[in-house]
């Protein structure tokens, strides 16, 4: 699943992919500690959760 997270260097939106975990009672995902800027090249710290789900 991807999720939206915002840049904190330009402040661009961006979509980064969420691995699901398996877990019994609860969607779970795992997400890169850190992100790539598709508009200024940067590199981001994911936040922590609760994470937004991205438009498809």
């Amino acid at each position: 699943m991807f999720f939206a997270f915002v840049c904190g260097w330009c402040g661009a939106p961006c979509d980064v992919w969420g691995e699901p975990v398996a877990s019994w009672w609860t969607d779970k995902y795992e997400v890169p500690e850190t992100f790539d800027c598709w508009s200024c090249g940067g590199i981001c710290t994911s936040p922590p959760p609760p994470w937004t789900p991205a438009d498809d």
